[in-house]
C-alpha cells in the first residue's frame, strides 16, 4: 500500500471551522487478503454482519482555519496531485474563488490567486501530470458548465511569467481554457456533468473525458500533445472533440489503476455500486461498458442505506479506500462509512476480478460533518 495517510476535511457547525485530519488507512485492512477472506468465512458461520463497523475516533486536526465573512463557505477541496509522494498537499477556495495550498506534510500555507470564475460546489477537479514536468496542473470545471459560459473551465499551473524565462523564475497562476463547445451552441440548456476522467496516451499526454446528462453525450479535451520540436517534448493543445451521443459508464469521477489497466469508480447503471471498466480504446470502440460491478457495502438487515456522497481513493498495491456519506432512510441520521478494499485477479481466464472486503469503520455526525475525504 503506497498510501501513508488518507485526509478528512470536517466541519464543525456550531463553531464554523474546518479542519484537516489525517488517519492511517492501513487499519482498515487485515495483513493480506487470505486473512481477510477467513475472517469473511467465520462471520458468515456465525451469521454476523460482515465486515463488522468499526467506531471511528477523529484524530486531532493538522490544521484548523475559517473562511473570511466575504468569503462564505468552501466549494473546493481537493488533492493537487494524485501521486502518492503528494497525498499532503491540498487546494481549496471558497465561494468567491479566493484559493490557497495548504502541504500538510511540510505544515505550509500558501495563497494560489482567485479563481477567474467561481465555480460552485463541489466542481470537477482533475490533476494532470505533464510529461517531463514535476509540478501537476489541476485542470477545473463547473459541473454545471452552463452557468458561466465562456469562463466555466480554468487551470492551476506552474509556469514561467513569461516564455523567455527559465523555469526559476515560474509561478503558480490561473488560466481560463475554451469552453465544451455545446455550452455555447443556440438553445442549450445548463446540464451537469455526470461523469470524468483522464487518459494518458503513449507520450505521456493527458486527455479529459466528460459525460453530460441528456443526448449531449461525451467530449474530450485534449490538454497536450507531443510535440519533438518543443523545449519540453509537449504543447499545450487544448481542443474539444464530440466522441459519441454515448456516456462514460461512471458516476462522478474515475481513475486509472494501472496494476488492471482499467479504470475504477462508481457505476452510472448502479450508484452506490464500485465498477472496472477498459477505456484504453474509447475513440476507436466507441461506448466502453462496464467490466465487473461489486456491491463493497452491504447495509444492515432492515436498514435502508441512501448514499449522498461517495470517494474512491486508490490506496496502491490493489488497495482502495471507499468513503460514503449515508443516510438512515428511516431516521434521516446521516453519517459516513470508509471501507477498505482490495481487487485480485481472478482464476481462469485471468480477465475476471475478484473483491475482498477488509474493514469498516463508521463515523455518525454530530457536531463535526466529514465534507471531503481526499
Amino acid at each position: 500500500m503506497n498510501r501513508r495517510f488518507v485526509n478528512l476535511v470536517t466541519r464543525n457547525w456550531a463553531e464554523g471551522v474546518y479542519s484537516v485530519r489525517r488517519i492511517d488507512p492501513s487499519h482498515l485492512f487485515y495483513r493480506s487478503a487470505k486473512t481477510a477472506l477467513e475472517a469473511a468465512d467465520e462471520a458468515a458461520k456465525k451469521k454476523e454482519y460482515f465486515p463488522a463497523m468499526q467506531t471511528l475516533q477523529l484524530p486531532i486536526p493538522t490544521m484548523n482555519f475559517t473562511t473570511t465573512p466575504s468569503g462564505g463557505r468552501l466549494n473546493i477541496f481537493t488533492l493537487l496531485s494524485t501521486r502518492a509522494t503528494c497525498e499532503g498537499r491540498m487546494v481549496f477556495a471558497n465561494s468567491i474563488g479566493e484559493v490557497v495550498l495548504y502541504d500538510a506534510d511540510k505544515q505550509l500555507l500558501n495563497t494560489m490567486g482567485h479563481l477567474n470564475q467561481p465555480k460552485g460546489i463541489n466542481p470537477m477537479c482533475v490533476s494532470i501530470a505533464h510529461p517531463g514536468t514535476d509540478q501537476d496542473s489541476l485542470y477545473v470545471m463547473d459541473i454545471y458548465p452552463g452557468k458561466a459560459a465562456d469562463r466555466c473551465f480554468e487551470v492551476l499551473e506552474y509556469m514561467p511569467t513569461c516564455i523567455e524565462l527559465n523555469d526559476l523564475m515560474a509561478t503558480w497562476r490561473w488560466r481560463l481554457l475554451p469552453p465544451p463547445p455545446f455550452v455555447l451552441q443556440p438553445g442549450y440548456e445548463p446540464s451537469t456533468i455526470t461523469s470524468y476522467t483522464s487518459i494518458v496516451n503513449s507520450y505521456g499526454c493527458s486527455t479529459i473525458y466528460i459525460s453530460c446528462e441528456g443526448d449531449i453525450g461525451t467530449y474530450s479535451f485534449e490538454t497536450a500533445r507531443h510535440d519533438s520540436r518543443h523545449r519540453l517534448g509537449w504543447r499545450h493543445s487544448e481542443e474539444w472533440k464530440h466522441v459519441g451521443k454515448w456516456k462514460l459508464p461512471f458516476n462522478g469521477g474515475a481513475q486509472y489503476v494501472p496494476e488492471f489497466n482499467l479504470w475504477f469508480g462508481f457505476s452510472a447503471s448502479r450508484p452506490n455500486y464500485l465498477c472496472a471498466a477498459d477505456l484504453s480504446d474509447i475513440v476507436k470502440d466507441g461506448q466502453p461498458t462496464e467490466r465487473q460491478v461489486w456491491q463493497d457495502l452491504n447495509p444492515p438487515e432492515g436498514e435502508v442505506w441512501l448514499p449522498i456522497k461517495l470517494k474512491l481513493l486508490n490506496m496502491g498495491d490493489g488497495k482502495f479506500l471507499i468513503a460514503k456519506t449515508l443516510e438512515e432512510e428511516a431516521t434521516g441520521e446521516r453519517f459516513a462509512v470508509l471501507s477498505g478494499v482490495e481487487i485480485m485477479h481472478g482464476s481462469g481466464d485471468g480477465q475476471s476480478l475478484q473483491m475482498v472486503k477488509h474493514k469498516c469503520a463508521y463515523y455518525t455526525f454530530t457536531n463535526d460533518t466529514i465534507y471531503w475525504v481526499l
